[in-house]
């Protein structure tokens, strides 16, 4: 029986390290590794790794692959980066998708460290690519699920949301808070917590002063946030309060919020002074008080 050692790994150059590091990268189909998934198929170990190059980051970026997890990471590493992504591919301009299958690191890491993936485009002397969208504030995506949450008459399924009743899709929220449920979750907390003005004491004015309607001051605006608007169609059940009518029963239904005491006579956009209609009902409410009134 003839015995034969392996070869003597200890002295080997870097880039047969680093080259078997790629090889299993590639092998995996992966743009990064863990040292787990290295040691269970790269032919050294990833402490041999370690030690030679200082670090297991240091070994990836070494050898051209992405970094999973690293903090702090320089801004003018990351310029450099998305520099060299843009020359290898001959562009000047990269879109995040593009960045994500060339880049050492991965284009939110570096929209973080800049404020947005435009900013950080600019910074590295690159055009903004025309792929590319600005973020969309919490709040409009907030106000545009209370829209459909009213559209509806109830809460809106993932399968709801598309146009007309919404303008984002599911896959918009479910990227932004991490699932569906959990955007639910955000939408009515800041919708619960959100102040609210308080209700405004109304002062006498004699017939001559109501029928000049341009001397009264309001202290709120005419038109309720999409907060206060949700809160209200909320605590009266997304129906019309003179009907009973409601999106979540008839499709053809469609809601208003209605000043109890007129706008024009002085009637603030309050919780209490806000009621929930349907179209028509409001159409003949007009601004007429909902009650009778004496004298």
């Amino acid at each position: 029986m003839k015995y034969e050692l392996t070869p003597d790994d200890r002295n080997c150059a870097d880039d047969v390290l680093l080259g078997d590091l790629r090889e299993v990268a590639t092998g995996l189909g992966k743009r990064s590794l863990t040292k787990e998934e290295y040691n269970s198929h790269g032919r050294f170990s990833a402490a041999t790794m370690q030690n030679r190059f200082g670090s297991w980051n240091n070994a990836l970026l070494s050898s051209k692959l992405s970094v999973s997890k690293r903090n702090g990471i320089p801004q003018d590493e990351l310029l450099n980066d998305l520099k060299r992504v843009a020359k290898e591919l001959g562009l000047s301009s990269i879109s995040v998708s593009a960045y994500n299958r060339n880049g050492l690191f991965s284009a939110t890491t570096v929209s973080k460290a800049f404020g947005s993936w435009a900013q950080a485009l600019s910074a590295a002397g690159l055009e903004t690519s025309s792929s590319w969208h600005p973020r969309v504030p919490d709040d409009d995506l907030f106000s545009n699920l209370a829209m459909a949450w009213e559209v509806y008459g109830r809460q809106p399924k993932q399968s709801d949301m598309h146009p007309p009743a919404s303008q984002f899709s599911a896959d918009t929220y479910k990227r932004r808070f991490g699932s569906w449920r959990k955007a639910l979750e955000a939408f009515v907390e800041v919708a619960n917590h959100t102040h609210l003005e308080p209700p405004v004491t109304r002062q006498e004015f004699t017939p001559r002063e109501v029928n000049a309607v341009s001397q009264l001051k309001h202290h709120t605006p005419r038109e309720p946030s999409w907060r206060l608007r949700f809160l209200v169609q909320r605590r009266d059940r997304f129906s019309c309060r003179a009907c009973g009518r409601s999106p979540a029963n008839d499709v053809g239904v469609v809601l208003h919020l209605d000043h109890i005491l007129p706008w024009s006579e002085g009637g603030e956009t309050t919780l209490d002074n806000l009621q929930t209609l349907c179209e028509q009902c409001n159409i003949g409410k007009s601004n007429l008080p909902m009650c009778e009134t004496n004298g």
